[in-house]
């Protein structure tokens, strides 16, 4: 036990001690989504206005080009952190960040929150309008009362959801998360339309040849607000030297520049053409390095948390027995069992951080990831170790009363007699794991861990070819899960020669020979 308890020690010394050493850098640590052009957006190759991201890719847009300015007025390096639109301002009140620079609007919703620099961007011409089947029956849309009856949507958590209540006798629909999948619903005929701002809705017109953007706007049009038209940094509230710092950075970036800017992320897309495999082969030939490492940091991740979990549920196993340690064990079962696997990663790693003042994950080197990596095996173990009581419990009762009849202790009788059994009868659940976690490590996209659906996601919002993108994710977790699954049958069937046939397979697997299919 002393043994356990320095190790812990010499853990948080560690931890503790990396953030301690890297929070006085001379960093400007900034929060977007890098997927929500032309503001910001994800690409796989260098370019001298890209910014270098986590996982290999680089972010780009115009809220990167104002970054990189008031980084530079400050005299700081700057750092892009990618996070979804719904971590944005948790990372930044839990000190993951230093600023939200995202196309986010200071509503006075948000300023409850947070706080807000001056106005980065203010177009005169703002306008928003709605997205559209261009050979849909809203196609000729012109004001804000001709969309009688039409299902339609708007981004959660935005002001967009205000615009929507303005359009008259429309059949509103569930907010959706973000323009992705609000384009994808669009096409497959599960809206008739969304609300989109000028320069996105030009970017999805650009890059969907189906779809048509709207401009609604003079009387019959949107009514916007001041607070709509622009769009500002957001930094914590505690921080009014940061604020006022990057107030006069912003000082020094005239209007003229801003458009200029803006006019630039708004034509630098280029976008694949042709039939749908055409596109598809296009998405793949330009982003195959980041559905690679994307895909590499899923399957380590997979295999790690697996290897870790297995390992904590024989510790449960081992050590369960007393009142006090099935305890302990039951309530670790329940909680972790109960609770969904991205709650438990959004209160692991945002609220430690708020929970021990100093410390950021993203301080630590590959931080999101290890913490991926923890919850995971932590949610692992909860699962196998009720496999592996129920390995236990199938063993015959009598071998336990024959080994302490010779005089073996519990853990000699675990570890020589009950385990090795327990283990080999475990191995197909524990392939069922790993299989299960190389598609569940999809949910650590709410911490911002690059893993395959994660530098999807990204694909998909920069280029708003959603089928397109998805289709090459699909066929690589397909690929994945079946290579895994084979390789899992051979080695089941190495470790007990008496098989013929793996007496298992993965619930992502057809066993189509037992089925006689």
């Amino acid at each position: 036990m002393k043994k356990l308890w320095m190790l812990l020690s010499v853990l948080l010394l560690i931890v503790t001690g990396c953030a301690t050493t890297t929070d006085g850098s001379n960093t400007f640590t900034v929060g977007m989504e890098c997927g929500y052009a032309p503001y910001n957006w994800t690409q796989p190759n260098k370019t001298d206005s890209a910014v270098a991201i986590d996982g290999g890719q680089y972010c780009d847009g115009y809220d990167v080009q104002i970054a990189k300015r008031v980084a530079e007025s400050m005299g700081k390096e700057l750092v892009i952190k990618k996070i979804t639109w719904e971590g944005l301002i948790l990372s930044l009140q839990s000190g993951q960040i230093d600023a939200v620079i995202a196309g986010m609007s200071p509503t006075d919703e948000r300023k409850q929150e947070i706080a807000f620099s001056n106005v980065y961007f203010m177009d005169d011409t703002t306008a928003f309008g709605v997205v559209v089947k261009r050979d849909g029956p809203f196609k000729d849309v012109k004001t804000i009362h001709d969309m009688s009856n039409a299902l339609v949507s708007a981004q959660i958590g935005t002001f967009h959801v205000k615009l929507l209540s303005q359009l008259t006798d429309v059949r509103k629909v569930e907010n959706l998360k973000d323009f992705p999948t609000m384009t994808v619903a669009l096409q497959s005929g599960e809206l008739d339309g969304f609300v989109a701002d000028n320069g996105t809705g030009q970017m999805i017109n650009a890059s969907n040849p189906d779809l048509l953007y709207i401009q609604l706007d003079g009387e019959q049009g949107f009514t916007v607000t001041e607070e709509m038209a622009g769009v500002a940094i957001g930094i914590n509230k505690n921080n009014t030297e940061l604020l006022d710092e990057v107030n006069a950075a912003l000082a020094t970036i005239p209007r003229e520049v801003q458009q200029e800017l803006m006019d630039t992320a708004i034509n630098s897309g280029t976008f694949s053409t042709g039939n749908f495999f055409d596109q598809v082969m296009t998405i793949l030939a330009n982003n195959y390095q980041s559905f690679i490492r994307g895909t590499l940091t899923t399957l380590g991740i997979s295999l790690v948390a697996t290897l870790l979990g297995f390992l904590i549920a024989l510790f449960v196993a081992i050590t369960r027995g007393t009142k006090v340690t099935n305890v302990i064990a039951n309530i670790y079962i329940t909680i972790f069992r109960g609770t969904p696997m991205m709650v438990q990663a959004m209160i692991l790693y945002y609220g430690v951080s708020m929970l021990i003042p100093g410390f950021r994950w993203s301080n630590l080197p590959f931080g999101n990831i290890l913490a991926g990596i923890i919850i995971v095996s932590i949610n692992t173990g909860s699962y196998m170790s009720e496999t592996m009581r129920s390995g236990i419990q199938a063993i015959d009762p009598g071998q336990f009363e024959a080994a302490k009849s010779l005089g073996f202790t519990r853990w000699q009788t675990m570890k020589n007699i009950i385990l090795p059994q327990a283990i080999k009868n475990a191995i197909p659940a524990l392939g069922n794991e790993l299989i299960v976690n190389v598609k569940d490590t999809s949910v650590l996209n709410i911490i911002a861990v690059t893993e395959l659906f994660f530098v999807s996601n990204g694909i998909a919002s920069t280029t708003y070819q959603i089928f397109q993108t998805f289709t090459i994710t699909s066929a690589i977790y397909l690929t994945l899960t079946t290579i895994l699954t084979f390789i899992l049958r051979f080695v089941e069937l190495r470790l007990d020669k008496t098989k013929k046939v793996a007496s298992s397979y993965p619930t992502s697997v057809t066993d189509f020979k037992s089925n006689n299919i």
